[in-house]
């Protein structure tokens, strides 16, 4: 348990000794999830911070017109909830479910706030992951806009992914993207044919997948 703690990103820097005092005088709740079953839900009120321990899990992205959403699965282990604890949208932004039977530990919000009154390494550690959310949210913004239909429709599904990298199901209908991108979606749908042929993507229908990300931001578009 020690091991599995220090491992996950608000424990990482605490001493065994200060971690020994967490778990003498706080209630964390370890809890055991089976496949297909949900973690957190979209819209729901986050009352805690859930760390995913073990198993694979995948994150369900919904628009707000609920017209589409993007599938991605999640790095192990990760954390959810921490930038929607607190201010005035205190709700989830996606759906996370278990893809195995997966092991959580859930942290309710009192606690986090007792630890990070407690501990300086946890505080900045809270302080590190929330800058590092801001920062990768903001930094697609400002890229150099795309001239191409090819280069603009790679924009937009970047914008719309947590993390720019590994396998992503966009479930969107090509009217969808053409009234997002402000095209015909005839023009659309050529130039996803063309990213098709040039084995950045495979399309089926009303969705779109990218086998690998990374290999489509790459790509000179």
């Amino acid at each position: 348990m020690f091991d599995t703690l220090l491992a996950l990103p608000l424990f990482q820097g605490l001493s065994r000794s200060d971690l020994t005092r967490i778990l003498e005088s706080t209630h964390l709740d370890f809890e055991t999830v089976t496949a297909e079953n949900y973690i957190v839900q979209q819209d729901a009120l986050c009352a805690d911070v859930t760390f995913v321990l073990e198993g694979r899990v995948e994150s369900v992205t919904y628009g707000a017109d609920r017209s589409w959403y993007v599938v991605e699965t999640l790095n192990i282990p990760t954390v959810i909830g921490v930038e929607t604890l607190y201010g005035i949208h205190r709700t989830q932004q996606r759906t996370v479910r278990a893809l195995t039977t997966t092991r959580l530990l859930r942290v309710d919000k009192r606690t986090i706030a007792a630890l990070t009154g407690y501990f300086e390494v946890f505080r900045i550690n809270v302080l590190n992951l929330l800058s590092a959310t801001i920062a990768r949210q903001r930094q697609p913004m400002w890229q150099p806009a795309r001239h191409t239909l090819e280069g603009r429709i790679v924009q937009f599904l970047r914008t719309h992914t947590s993390y720019p990298a590994g396998r992503k199901l966009f479930h969107i209908s090509q009217h969808t993207l053409g009234d997002y991108l402000g095209e015909d979606y005839r023009y659309v749908s050529k130039a996803l044919h063309k990213l098709q042929r040039g084995g950045l993507i495979e399309l089926q229908r009303t969705c779109i997948i990218v086998p690998s990300f990374e290999k489509l931001l790459q790509a000179k578009l």
